[in-house]
């Protein structure tokens, strides 16, 4: 009997990772007029009328009911980009107030939605906006480290009631003691690097050093409890240049070829399809920034290019999951090895973390089912099955034959 553990759960070519940044207790006042206009919230006016969360909701995940969010959240009074701002802004921390407290509380327990951890106020504001010191670069020991971090995990568990499982460096930007901070911390799941970035000019070091195309969009693992390492690949405002080329001669020509060319730059995602790769696509909540300029890749902005994007992916076998999810998998997919025993018998060896998750099988037939030691059966589609695990025997049960 043949049956083999699938990379992925529903054996998807591909998991899909909707990823945006900096879903924060913080409104920068842009207009400079007291009054929330669309583009200025990070989240301080929660799912109210022109919120980034409720145009998120209305303008993006709407026409696409099986889209899954992961935000990634600084818990604290997030900082400002430059010393002396060229505009307000406000912010508090995500367990500021009641209200506060609901919303987040409210992302966190939709099926839908996951929040993870971002830092605490995401850096340091410098002179210039080159000169802001990003939070996990800021620490000069592990010590530090695990003390800001431990912190900002408890004013999350104060918001949300549980804590975080996963998170990312706050722009990608680490030294030599960050994974060890995050390691000793207890994170299931970690975003290291602007993986995509290893394919563009001056990336530096967000983008890690791993120049293999395959590896580098794959998970792997780091620290001594084998942090799963979540790969981004992705950027949301790829396909902008198309839907807004300018006036120039080069955007004439863009206008002109402008279905080959989006074609072309779905390449991207077709590569990591084809080799059952990580689409993790990056964005952030909102572009307002109190230095002036614009925050990208953003939602209002890149509108169009992800509608295109989640368009395409709609005609593709993908499972679209959250951070925690991915990571979960990843888990019980490392740590389950399948025993066939004597006729259409067999059993699950696994690590305690697996048991009760979900696991993905395929089989040799095509159709039938299998009949779980808790007598449950599960069918057999085009053979595949996804199965609880568990302890005891399972049964491969063939379809009877038509006559």
């Amino acid at each position: 009997m043949d049956i083999k553990i699938c990379k992925w759960l529903n054996d998807a070519d591909s998991p899909v990772m909707f990823m945006i940044d900096d879903l924060a207790n913080t409104w920068v006042d842009m207009n400079r007029n007291g009054q929330v206009e669309p583009g200025e919230d990070w989240g301080y006016f929660k799912d109210h009328e022109h919120s980034s969360f409720r145009y998120l909701e209305r303008q993006l995940l709407s026409p696409f009911p099986d889209v899954k969010v992961t935000f990634f959240v600084p818990v604290g009074v997030r900082s400002g980009i430059i010393k002396q701002p060229l505009f307000k802004q406000i912010s508090k921390p995500i367990n500021a107030d009641e209200e506060s407290r609901r919303f987040f509380s409210y992302i966190h327990s939709h099926p839908r939605f996951e929040l993870a951890y971002h830092g605490t106020t995401h850096g340091q504001a410098g002179e210039k906006a080159e000169d802001f010191i990003q939070e996990w670069d800021s620490f000069s020991n592990v010590e530090d480290a695990v003390q800001r971090t431990e912190q900002g995990i408890e004013t999350f568990k104060d918001a949300v009631g549980v804590r975080p499982q996963g998170g990312k460096y706050c722009g990608y930007v680490s030294n030599r003691y960050s994974d060890d901070s995050i390691d000793a911390t207890g994170f299931l799941w970690w975003c290291r690097y602007w993986n995509r970035g290893v394919l563009e000019r001056n990336s530096g070091d967000i983008s890690g050093r791993d120049f293999d195309k395959r590896s580098n969009f794959d998970v792997k693992r780091f620290g001594k409890n084998g942090v799963v390492d979540i790969p981004s690949t992705v950027n949301g405002e790829m396909l902008n240049s198309l839907y807004f080329p300018g006036k120039t001669v080069k955007g004439l020509v863009k206008r002109m070829l402008k279905k080959p060319l989006l074609r072309m730059k779905l390449l991207e995602i077709d590569y990591l399809l084809k080799h059952k790769l990580v689409i993790s696509i990056q964005e952030h909540i909102a572009p307002a920034r109190d230095d002036g300029k614009r925050q990208n890749p953003n939602i209002f902005d890149d509108r169009q290019s992800l509608t295109h994007i989640f368009r395409y992916l709609q005609k593709k076998k993908v499972w679209y999951c959250t951070g925690t999810e991915l990571a979960v998998y990843v888990n019980t997919r490392d740590k389950v090895n399948v025993v066939v025993q004597e006729g259409r018998n067999f059993r699950l060896e696994y690590d305690p973390c697996a048991h009760h998750q979900m696991i993905t099988l395929r089989f040799k037939q095509k159709r039938g089912s299998v009949l779980l030691p808790d007598q449950t059966s599960v069918t057999i589609t085009n053979g595949i099955a996804n199965l609880k695990v568990m302890d005891g025997n399972y049964t491969v049960i063939e379809s009877a034959r038509k006559t």
